[in-house]
């Protein structure tokens, strides 16, 4: 547990020039600003990381930067309140801000993905970019990998896509006065996927796809993939302490 000033945001720039001699290490929430469902907020992708980021800040030596609010998300676009931008966009926005930061002292990166899945490619793009031409340390995060084998093992619906059991799960552990659970309905995505397809964020993803936003718009009347009524603080409050342990220990091996 560190008592130090970890909040970019809060900081003077001489608390940043006195932390990085001690810590070179950041963690950058990104995720996007989309449409969740009738019982979930737009900020969900963002309100994750940046919670699970603080936790991670207070275990061990890094600092927490602001996070990306805005991402890339065309297929959200059938309802109102989700911003997208395009991919060009995204990856040379995100590698600019991470270059920066090697300016003044840092040297690793971790990029907490809350908006996994379909912003996977674009971080990965980042992380390469951020290594072989800014000699950075970068890592993508994606949220799901780390709680992956938790929600496994927790989980009581067959298919938890988008805004349904797991992310309903972790907001209520980390924000539920924002989780409207009353409002929430299962949704159940097609009975059949293409092969090495699958509407589930632990499913058989073996190939790279996307959906577009009129998929989306066929494919749920709510905004939301799955089951959310399954949903609990327990199961949310298991999740992120899964993805917070997992986080420690990369940054603590990188000091």
């Amino acid at each position: 547990m560190t008592d130090a000033p970890y909040r970019l945001s809060e900081m003077t720039w001489q608390e940043v020039e006195e932390a990085v001699e001690r810590t070179g290490t950041l963690l950058l929430p990104v995720g996007s600003t989309e449409q969740h469902g009738h019982h979930l907020p737009l900020g969900v992708d963002v309100q994750m990381p940046m919670a699970i980021g603080e936790r991670i800040a207070q275990r061990c030596d890094a600092l927490l930067a602001p996070p990306i609010w805005y991402g890339v998300t065309p297929h959200h676009t059938f309802k109102p309140g989700t911003f997208t931008v395009s991919t060009e966009t995204f990856q040379r926005y995100v590698t600019e801000l991470c270059a920066s930061a090697g300016e003044w002292g840092i040297d690793s990166v971790l990029l907490l993905n809350g908006h996994y899945l379909a912003q996977d490619p674009e971080l990965e793009v980042v992380v390469r970019t951020l290594r072989t031409e800014h000699g950075m340390e970068a890592f993508h995060v994606p949220l799901v990998n780390l709680f992956a084998d938790v929600a496994e093992e927790l989980r009581e619906s067959d298919v938890s896509f988008h805004a349904s059991e797991f992310e309903t799960s972790i907001m209520l552990e980390l924000f539920p006065e924002l989780v409207k659970l009353d409002r929430a309905e299962a949704v159940d995505p097609p009975a059949e996927s293409l092969p090495l397809t699958d509407y589930d964020a632990l499913g058989e993803n073996k190939v790279g796809w996307a959906l577009s936003a009129s998929d989306m718009d066929s494919l749920t009347p709510t905004g939301n993939i799955g089951d959310p009524t399954v949903a609990t603080a327990e199961k949310g409050r298991a999740l992120v302490e899964a993805a917070v342990s997992d986080v420690v220990t990369l940054v603590e091996a990188l000091q």
